[in-house]
């Protein structure tokens, strides 16, 4: 504490600025004190944009959980949101299983707005991460509060029950909310974005996300409801239209690695920030592993990284390029090892996808969910931990800085 009033008292009485006369308002006079002070605020604060968000927390770039808050009082959990499903479903206080006992359990019997809504038992399937699992649950009906917007009356799953219950011990997440489109969800549930339109709380039905990779950055990510957050993303939107409105699917013109190429006369793919892996059809991603010399553990050599490479993903008449760094990751049980994000999976429905675009795709291309025009777009994220990298003051300081100048 007292380093840290020491970096600001010299940071006053070095700044040479006629503090009373800079305003908020105006960014000009930000931009030239910031440019004194050796920083540029602009690249830390969204200072024009007052859409409402979720700060996300990045768990070894294989799950990205952010706040909500349910009932009154508000009893807070973390959630992976999710646009690979549509309900949103938290663990419970009847649950009694063990990996239950380390999570934060919602209590109706505390909540004044909470409402019994059936006794009827619900049984569904969830992905996250590593693997699927099935949870049973009760429909509940409260307030559920994202991103500091109070969605009323939002009927959603109480979870009492777990199939996989490693997967939940080895995670710190309470629940997911869903983000598919509403008729992937179960009849009697309207999902929460739905109903955050309906109730008037964002203008338009649009979502975005921002997935930093770099596990040791203090932002993990952000979620942004109402449009997009040009904070995290540099460039234009490449636009691809949804092709069947119940996952965020799309066509994928084709996929080039070296001199071959993937998905030759096109396929269709969805995007899914439930999803830690890219996933594809199994002859194709046994080539990748080939190409990028995977041993059958499915990892690399650490070494190699910026020699593997580009895996080009061509959208909408646009090409965008994964490199080594885009899909090698630490292995989340030794991070001593390196792993490729590829997992080959023969997908079956009507629908026939045959990709899913999940995480590492999403943190190299910023991605917007738009529900008013159907389609999703993408534009290239912004490296955040760069950005920290080239200031000489923390946020916090920076935080202190504004709060200064506005005085």
């Amino acid at each position: 504490m007292f380093r840290l009033f020491t970096v600001v008292t010299v940071l006053f009485m070095t700044t040479d600025a006629r503090l009373d006369s800079i305003s908020l308002n105006n960014t000009d006079s930000i931009r030239e004190f910031s440019k004194k002070v050796g920083t540029n605020l602009q690249k830390v604060f969204s200072l024009n944009d007052n859409l409402p968000s979720e700060k996300l927390i990045n768990f070894k770039n294989v799950a990205y959980y952010g706040s909500i808050k349910i009932g009154t009082p508000p009893q807070e959990f973390k959630v992976v949101f999710d646009t690979g499903s549509a309900p949103l479903w938290i663990l419970s206080k009847k649950c009694t299983i063990p990996a239950c006992s380390e999570r934060n359990k919602y209590d109706s019997a505390t909540s004044r707005t909470y409402n019994n809504v059936t006794n009827n038992c619900y049984d569904i399937s969830v992905c996250i991460s590593y693997d699927c699992i099935e949870v049973d649950g009760y429909l509940a009906i409260d307030t559920v509060n994202v991103a500091n917007l109070n969605v009323k009356n939002q009927t959603f799953i109480e979870v009492v029950n777990v199939s996989n219950v490693n997967m939940i011990a080895e995670h710190t997440f309470d629940g997911v909310l869903g983000l598919s489109y509403s008729n992937l969800s179960i009849d009697e549930i309207t999902p929460v974005f739905d109903n955050i339109i309906k109730q008037g709380l964002v203008s338009s039905r649009i979502f975005s996300f921002y997935l930093n990779r770099d596990t040791l950055a203090d932002l993990g990510g952000q979620f942004t409801l109402g449009g997009s957050d040009p904070t995290y993303y540099e460039g234009d939107f490449t636009y691809i239209p949804v092709t069947h409105k119940r996952h965020w699917q799309f066509t994928i013109d084709n996929i080039q690695v070296k001199h071959i190429t993937l998905c030759k006369e096109s396929c269709q793919a969805i995007v899914d920030t439930g999803c830690w892996q890219i996933v594809g059809p199994k002859m194709d991603i046994q080539f990748i592993y080939l190409l990028i010399e995977t041993d059958s553990l499915g990892r690399v050599n650490c070494k190699k990284i910026l020699q593997l490479p580009t895996i080009r993903f061509n959208l909408g008449g646009k090409a965008f390029d994964l490199t080594g760094k885009d899909y090698i990751i630490r292995d989340p049980a030794d991070e001593k090892k390196c792993i490729n994000v590829f997992s080959g999976h023969q997908i079956e429905n009507t629908t026939e996808i045959k990709w899913i675009l999940g995480m590492p795709f999403i943190g190299r291309f910023y991605t917007e969910f738009d529900m008013e025009r159907d389609r999703v777009g993408f534009a290239l994220a912004k490296n955040s931990s760069k950005y920290m990298e080239n200031l000489s003051l923390s946020p916090f300081i920076v935080y202190l800085i504004i709060k200064f100048l506005n005085y």
